[in-house]
């Protein structure tokens, strides 16, 4: 083994022979096993490089020196660092590369880079099977703040111990050791584990997040994170830990601020703490011996589940009682045999506890205050089963038969009428050789609510499956709720999976200004970034229709320059004038076999529609209905006479008592 001492010329007038090396001069002649071993007062080279080392070599500093530059470890190389503090001034570049099978162990390491503009690589950067250990690493604060500034780890193994770290740890198909160590990073994720890492933090505090742009501070997909006495800190915010794509955690005698977990597994132990809030959703599984939900306010109730997820616990402990503090849906299951409300020390930020060191009960049997209920969704799809059920038997109309009998339209009928012409037109062309004219289904639907739009679109899906020109009768209605999520990255994928949905037949995108309508940072932009590239890539398989608003749309297609040259067919659907509101109103009371004297019903719509038109056409109509409807089940039930006469007939009385 040699020793290669890196210092300064040490040549004079009685030593005429240098015994001193330059760093790069003794890194190229040491060999496997050597040391090199830096002196107090050596200069590095001015030069902003990457030191290449591809052999096995000891490299330590007697006093904490700083070397301008990076380096790259390769070829199986085995090197310790010790006492050394490297920083960079470049953008896009790394301080340490660990790479093909290399191994890296440092102590008492410093690592900045210091640009101020572009963009950030990872400041560590390890992959293809290498192993790394820090000892005490600091990892100073960058100055571009992009969230791009991490270690990244790829299939590989990760250790760091004593430690202080101002940037993000992401790891793919990896395997991290964290203990005792201090993670603050407020640009992103302060942790982002993927493909199968496998995690376990000791005594690790995590502070970070972003949460304008809902970046939560630790974040596990398809991955395993072992927390045990750590903390992780991102405060009025519902995913500080967020759990999704069937990942597992394991909770130790931990302080969380909130955790979301999404199709995944999350198991706590030794009575860990929840300062905020905790969302199970989508299969969701919760175990816990005792779990202490501070409760302190993020806007959210302390316990929300749905989806059929689970929580099984012996008992929750909460600092404050609200209405409610657990709200979950009537599919999840929920066996907790107690809830109380613990004394809490707000000044000292603690459960009380007794002279046996037990928790102080304020209130128990929280378990009757618990809020079920059922989604919307689950909601619209039995309306929507039932519906089903009710359609009369016997052969359907023709799509063509359905348009004409539409009460008024009659615009919106000539457009629909010219646009099935040319688009048959068009596929006869097609079927016989001949050229035919650019055409794309998709379409906007103008309107205020309640002319029918959905309506239309149903029958121009009947219509086109008639002609084959879509491959199936079916129309997915869709709005910014089904689009959009509240993480970055899930909108992209729940956009698609319903656009998939739809292949074949038409996706119905009602209200399709709102997607547009949060800000820059709205995730809404992704949605139909999604919407654009599904539409380009599926022309001929997807008709899409954006309703709503004629102004609101306008101001939609503005916000994205590709969207108005991709959606050429305009239907303008006007409101219903007086009297078509009026035959509206009796076709429905005919169909749901009420019979009304139809002078004084549309004597009764025209007085109410003056003094109460909220321009809602059909809808208005509807609600109209429904008020007449109950005034005359409550006469019916007053007299206690359910004669089919008294089921059917709707008098002027009835009438009279919703005229305003």
């Amino acid at each position: 083994m040699t020793v290669f001492v890196v210092g300064p010329d040490d040549r004079g007038f009685f030593k005429k022979q240098r015994t001193t090396w330059e760093f790069e001069d003794a890194l190229n002649q040491a060999s496997d096993g050597d040391d090199i071993l830096i002196k107090q007062g050596y200069q590095f080279s001015t030069d902003d490089k990457n030191y290449v080392i591809d052999k096995s070599v000891n490299i330590s500093s007697e006093v904490k020196i700083t070397m301008l530059g990076g380096l790259l470890l390769k070829n199986g190389a085995q090197v310790r660092l010790d006492n050394l503090s490297l920083w960079r001034n470049k953008e896009k570049t790394n301080v340490i590369q660990v790479r093909e099978n290399s191994k890296l162990i440092a102590t008492n390491v410093s690592l900045t880079n210091r640009a101020t503009t572009g963009k950030n690589y990872p400041i560590i950067y390890i992959d293809g099977g290498s192993d790394v250990k820090f000892d005490n690493l600091y990892i100073e604060k960058d100055q571009i703040s992009d969230g791009a500034y991490r270690i990244y780890a790829e299939k590989s193994n990760l250790e760091i111990y004593n430690s202080n770290l101002n940037c993000k740890v992401t790891a793919v198909e990896s395997i991290v050791n964290l203990q005792n160590t201090f993670i603050t990073y407020n640009d992103s994720n302060a942790i982002n584990l993927k493909s199968k890492t496998q995690a376990t933090l000791k005594n690790v505090t995590i502070v970070g997040g972003l949460t304008e742009k809902d970046y939560p501070c630790v974040w596990v997909g398809d991955s395993t994170i072992n927390l045990i006495a750590s903390i992780v800190r991102q405060s009025n915010y519902t995913a500080a830990l967020c759990l999704q794509k069937g990942a597992y955690a394991e909770i130790d005698s931990s302080r969380i601020d909130s955790i979301a977990a999404y199709n995944s597994e999350l198991n706590l132990q030794n009575e860990s703490r929840i300062s905020e809030s905790v969302f199970v959703k989508n299969h969701s599984s919760l175990t816990a011996d005792n779990l202490l939900i501070d409760g302190k306010n993020n806007g959210k109730v302390n316990i929300y589940m749905t989806q059929e997820s689970s929580f099984k616990a012996d008992w929750i402990g909460l600092a404050f009682e609200s209405l409610p503090n657990i709200k979950i849906e009537d599919n999840v299951t929920f066996n907790v045999p107690e809830v109380y409300v613990l004394k809490f020390d707000s000044t000292n930020d603690e459960y009380d506890l007794d002279e046996n060191n037990q928790y102080t009960i304020v209130k128990d049997n929280l378990q009757n205050d618990i809020e079920y209920f059922t989604t919307q969704k689950k909601e619209q799809a039995h309306k929507k089963e039932k519906d089903q059920k009710d359609l009369p038997k016997g052969p359907q109309k023709s799509g063509m038969q359905q348009l004409d009998e539409m009460i008024g339209l009659e615009t919106v009928k000539q457009q629909v009428k010219e646009f099935i012409a040319v688009t048959v037109l068009n596929k006869k062309r097609e079927e016989k050789g001949l050229n035919t004219s650019s055409q794309t289904l998709h379409s906007l639907f103008l309107g205020n609510p309640g002319t029918g739009k959905t309506t239309v679109a149903r029958i121009v899906g009947h219509l086109l499956y008639e002609k084959g020109v879509i491959a199936e009768d079916k129309l997915i209605e869709t709005s910014r709720a089904d689009l959009v999520a509240g993480y970055v990255g899930q909108t992209a994928e729940k956009t698609r999976k319903v656009l998939e949905s739809a292949l074949g037949g038409i996706l119905f995108v009602d209200e399709a200004y709102t997607l547009a309508s949060g800000g820059q940072n709205d995730f809404g932009k992704e949605a139909i970034d999604e919407i654009l590239k599904f539409m380009e890539d599926h022309r001929s398989n997807i008709m899409i229709i954006f309703a709503g608003y004629t102004n609101d749309m306008e101001k939609f297609l503005e916000t994205n320059p590709g969207l108005r040259s991709r959606i050429p067919n305009k239907f303008d659907f006007e409101d219903y004038t007086v009297d078509e509101m009026v035959q509206i109103g009796l076709f429905s009371l005919k169909k749901q076999q009420y019979h009304v004297n139809p002078s004084s019903y549309a004597d009764l719509l025209k007085n109410n529609l003056s003094k109460d038109n909220d321009n809602s056409n059909g809808r208005w109509v509807r609600n109209l209905n429904d008020k007449i409807i109950k005034k005359q089940a409550v006469r019916v039930a007053l007299t206690d006479s359910y004669s089919e006469e008294d089921l059917i007939n709707i008098t002027d009385a009835d009438l009279d008592a919703v005229r305003l």
